[in-house]
């Protein structure tokens, strides 16, 4: 039987999607267990070590390739900001009651994507991606809402890291996207990785905490890095080989459903009826955001082609 190239584009798609919501699964329940900075040693150290054996299984990264001064740079400041987002992440995490709140902000990075995109390449907005913003935008205040909550608590609560970590993840993915022919997504995910790595253990070493562990937590570690920052990009990378871009983020769009079910299943928590309301408009308007853009970049091409 011959698998068409579309349907395995969206099985990858589809893998990469339910792969990166157990994430927010697995690290949820490590950080019930450990502090941030012993969380991150072993979660980075396992995804160097998944993403390693991977690449000396890949003919292409077998036989070393010297990286330019300008690629050196790039990945430098890539790691930086990394360090920002990431922490910001992890942290809105382990402070939220329901791993299902964050995966809704997650789609908050559309936004950001788009932003970026209209500033940087001069691009217009279509009518699909302002009403996507609009309502993602909606959907992150429905969630986030809590009365009489103050400032303070909201920018350093879920809501507030989920903004600063989208933010920075939506720079990170534009200038990505910009040198991916020269900077291969291997070398991302495993600079990505040490980068980290390196941070966590130096925030361990000045908080004075230990190395070790409770076995629980190495486990929930060691299942969520592997389908993390291993299979899922995988699946992503193997995902555009067969089908657009676009099309693979409408499919990973949906993470925050099975990230619902997951959290349902594991700690058998459920947000509130109106976390829950706003968190189908953010995947809503994540999915009106990716389709504009499509819409958008297919009328450019059709203009350039006459």
């Amino acid at each position: 039987m011959i698998i068409q190239p579309k349907i395995k584009g969206y099985a990858y798609a589809l893998l990469a999607t339910v792969a990166v919501s157990t994430v927010y699964i697995f690290s949820k329940a490590a950080l019930n267990q450990v502090s941030l900075a012993q969380f991150g040693v072993y979660w980075f150290a396992f995804a160097i070590l998944f993403n390693a054996l991977f690449t000396l299984r890949t003919a292409e990264h077998r036989h070393f390739h010297p990286i330019s001064g300008n690629s050196f740079k790039i990945l430098v400041f890539l790691g930086m900001i990394e360090l920002v987002a990431t922490a910001a992440f992890y942290g809105a995490i382990s402070i939220t009651e329901n791993p299902a709140i964050p995966s809704f902000l997650r789609n908050m990075e559309y936004i950001f994507v788009t932003l970026f995109g209209v500033f940087l390449l001069k691009e217009r907005f279509t009518g699909g991606e302002i009403i996507g913003i609009l309502l993602t935008f909606t959907g992150a205040f429905v969630i986030s809402y809590q009365k009489g909550a103050t400032f303070y608590a909201y920018i350093s609560g879920t809501s507030g890291l989920m903004l600063l970590a989208t933010t920075v993840y939506g720079v990170r993915t534009i200038i990505a996207k910009k040198h991916i022919h020269t900077i291969t997504p291997t070398m991302l995910a495993i600079n990505r990785a040490i980068f980290l790595l390196i941070f966590a253990l130096i925030f361990l070493k000045i908080l004075g905490q230990s190395i070790r562990i409770p076995t629980t937590a190495l486990i929930n570690i060691a299942i969520g890095s592997f389908f993390g920052p291993f299979l899922t990009s995988i699946g992503q990378y193997s995902a555009l080989k067969y089908i657009e871009a676009s099309r693979a983020a409408i499919v990973q769009s949906t993470t925050a459903l099975f990230v619902l079910l997951g959290a349902y299943l594991y700690f058998g928590k459920f947000p509130a009826d109106y976390q829950l309301a706003g968190g189908m408009l953010t995947i809503t308007g994540a999915m009106l955001l990716v389709i504009g853009h499509r819409i958008s970049f297919r009328n450019r091409n059709n203009k350039t082609s006459h």
